[in-house]
């Protein structure tokens, strides 16, 4: 198994991956060049409009109960934290890292942990609630060693 972290930065329609020693995170000052970046993942739905996702469709009945409509913005979220959750699961099970560090805003950062199994729960090592999205990699560096 490599000593790697893997970093998952996300929200609910982008995510980057990253991977890091967390010993150099201990050992010395904020360098972007200990953060590898590893993949990026988009979720095109999640920005669309609420308009653009759903029929006109009000719910629908099931077992003759009436079932509401979900909110198309949550539902795209919600498959999304599940794809995002699979990268996880995936890459446990090829051993390409030690622990996981989780950053999202939160109502994202509660997708995720809906999705994930226990197995990859157990891996987490810090989650921080927060949307680094948009951040370079210095920057997201630096909020991580704030964090440890």
């Amino acid at each position: 198994m490599d000593n790697l972290t893997w970093v998952l930065v996300a929200d609910s329609s982008k995510a980057r991956l990253f991977g890091v020693r967390k010993a150099k995170l201990f050992n010395k000052a904020a360098d972007p060049n200990d953060l590898t970046f590893i993949d990026e993942y988009y979720h095109e739905n999640s920005r669309k409009k609420d308009s653009d996702l759903v029929t006109d469709k009000l719910g629908g009945f099931g077992k003759g109960t009436f079932v509401e409509a979900t909110d198309p913005k949550h539902h795209e979220a919600e498959l999304f934290s599940h794809k995002l959750t699979q990268v996880l699961s995936n890459g446990h099970s090829q051993n390409h890292y030690r622990d996981v560090i989780l950053v999202a805003p939160p109502a994202f950062m509660g997708l995720l942990n809906q999705h994930l199994s226990t197995e990859i729960d157990k891996l987490i090592s810090l989650r921080i609630e927060k949307d680094y999205t948009e951040h370079n990699p210095k920057e997201l560096i630096t909020h991580l060693i704030n964090y440890l």
